[in-house]
């Protein structure tokens, strides 16, 4: 399947364009098969200018994953105000970003299978996924503030990510599904919500 862009396009300046593009040209095609002048022409400017604002393959893969962070994190705003659903509701946005715009695995670990030994792809991976934890667990303080939000949030990002990869699988939908249910029955057991 091939991905596609459905968040929002607001005027760029050329960094973000660039960026925006490798974002693209990664998950589409990988990060193996591509060389710079191939990701030089997707982002339509020169080698000169991809080069200024990204001074090494690595570099182009940091950018692309911080696109993708700012583009998924705008994807998770909003949802239910509270209960059990504001704190779900990462999950279900989860489902309709698999439904809509990828199911080709996660870029953020699919970077970091490519590049192991690159210590700034690292970084950007487990910050990425360090704020996905945080997300969770704001949203369990907000419906149950005196919850153990450690450990529901890390059982809560461990759904997310298994979602991610069950998808490719088993489709978007039950995938979805599956995860649903076993965060709101993780939920339940803590005391947050009802099965009602």
């Amino acid at each position: 399947m091939v991905e596609r862009s459905l968040y929002p396009k607001p005027m760029f300046d050329t960094r973000q364009k660039i960026a925006r593009s490798l974002e693209r040209q990664f998950a589409e095609m990988g990060f193996a098969t591509q060389g710079v002048e191939a990701l030089r022409n997707g982002a339509d400017v020169s080698l000169r200018t991809l080069y200024k604002y990204f001074p090494s393959r690595e570099a182009m893969i940091v950018g692309a994953l911080e696109y993708r962070e700012l583009a998924y994190r705008e994807w998770l705003v909003g949802g239910p105000g509270d209960g059990i659903e504001h704190v779900l509701y990462p999950i279900r946005r989860l489902g309709d970003w698999l439904t809509e715009v990828a199911n080709t695995g996660c870029l953020f670990m699919n970077a970091l299978s490519a590049y192991p030994e690159s210590q700034a792809v690292r970084d950007v991976v487990q910050r990425h996924k360090q704020q996905l934890e945080d997300g969770f667990r704001q949203r369990l303080l907000q419906v149950a503030p005196h919850c153990d939000s450690d450990s529901l949030a890390a059982t809560l990002l461990l759904l997310h990510e298994g979602l991610t990869e069950t998808a490719r699988l088993h489709g978007p939908r039950k995938a979805t599904a599956a995860a649903l249910h076993a965060a709101r029955s993780s939920l339940i057991y803590e005391g947050i919500g009802s099965r009602a």
